[in-house]
């Protein structure tokens, strides 16, 4: 029992008013100096009587003192947070740079030492915690500056590609829109400046009956020029007719002739391309008496016994002619039309033909 509480002293620390008392080892080889304490600490009946203390050794480590603690030139009050005896403190001091580590320093020292191993042991095979604030407050995880600067410069060059990548994009937008607007081909339309003419033909089948169905039917030819150089690839036009209508005789056009067959061609896209097809006239109305009929009649008689004074008489006709046709790349059927003015008769009937 008396070991025992021998042990119990030896590992306790007295605290005073201003200094602190170091383990004195010299305790383990007297045990008999060991008194029996109180709850209190000390071997008398109250804590207000006064506690005794052995004499100082010259041997014993220096004594902590709160004052010299405080101007860093004293022993420290503890070594666990601050390091080892030997510290800064000490090294301003060479009599206490000499003195060797004493007991109760590496008990304190040991006594840190496991507490390591034990807060080291216990993270090992723990999983990383997925906490910010935990990252942030480890130095080693703190982001560094050439991290933050590499992190801007990748963002940098994310944004320089999407601009580079927006450019080329926007570039072969623009080439395919080119390419495209070269080779898409245009529709031809009839030139304005060589206008529709109509020509007879000498073998033109004339024909005109007051009979029963009353009628005219002859063969003519069309000349038409078309305008490709709009176009920047030559125009192949397909299915290409022509339909001629009267407007002089109502308010409405009446379709008197249309082309025999269909024509295909290329279109030039540096000249005028001009046409010639073969058209058919022919027209029925239930009388002579027909407006229309009249009118080609009179349009389509012997121009000798038509001139009076050197002056041909024969009235002239309104027409217009329409052209309709489809172009290889677009889609639909394309057409245009124009009108032409004072028209002569494509046809003559012979002399003394009736008049009715």
């Amino acid at each position: 029992m008396a070991h025992y509480q021998h042990e119990q002293e030896g590992d306790s620390h007295e605290l005073r008013s201003t200094h602190y008392q170091p383990y004195n080892h010299q305790q383990y080889q007297h045990p008999a100096r060991i008194q029996q304490h109180n709850a209190f600490g000390d071997d008398s009946d109250s804590e207000d009587e006064h506690q005794q203390h052995p004499a100082p050794d010259d041997q014993a480590p220096p004594e902590f003192d709160v004052y010299k603690d405080f101007n860093n030139s004293g022993v420290r009050y503890t070594t666990l947070l601050h390091g080892t005896a030997d510290d800064s403190k000490h090294e301003h001091h060479g009599d206490h740079q000499s003195s060797g580590k004493t007991p109760h320093v590496a008990a304190e020292k040991a006594l840190r030492d496991r507490d390591d191993d034990d807060a080291a042991g216990s993270f090992i095979g723990a999983p990383a915690s997925p906490s910010t604030s935990h990252a942030r407050l480890q130095p080693g995880l703190m982001p560094k500056p050439s991290t933050r600067k590499g992190r801007l410069a990748q963002l940098k060059s994310g944004k320089n590609r999407w601009k580079i990548g927006s450019v080329i994009a926007f570039l072969i937008i623009a080439c395919v829109g080119v390419v495209v607007f070269l080779l898409v081909p245009r529709q031809p339309f009839i030139s304005f400046e060589n206008p529709p003419t109509l020509v007879r033909k000498e073998e033109n089948n004339l024909v005109f009956s007051a009979k029963d169905p009353t009628r005219f039917s002859f063969d003519a030819t069309l000349d038409i020029v078309l305008d490709g150089r709009t176009s920047y690839l030559p125009t192949l036009v397909r299915d290409f007719r022509a339909i001629v209508s009267d407007l002089g005789v109502t308010s409405g056009t009446i379709q008197v002739a249309k082309s025999k067959r269909a024509m295909a061609f290329t279109a030039s896209t540096r000249n005028l391309t001009p046409l010639t097809t073969d058209v058919h006239f022919e027209y029925s109305a239930k009388l002579p008496s027909d407006n229309l009929w009249q009118t080609w009649r009179q349009a389509c008689g012997n121009i000798a016994e038509s001139t009076k004074n050197g002056t041909i008489t024969r009235p002239s006709l309104q027409l217009v002619v329409l052209v309709q046709f489809s172009v290889v790349g677009m889609l639909g059927t394309k057409s245009d039309s124009t009108q032409i003015n004072n028209v002569g008769c494509p046809a003559e009937l012979p002399a003394g033909a009736p008049s009715y």
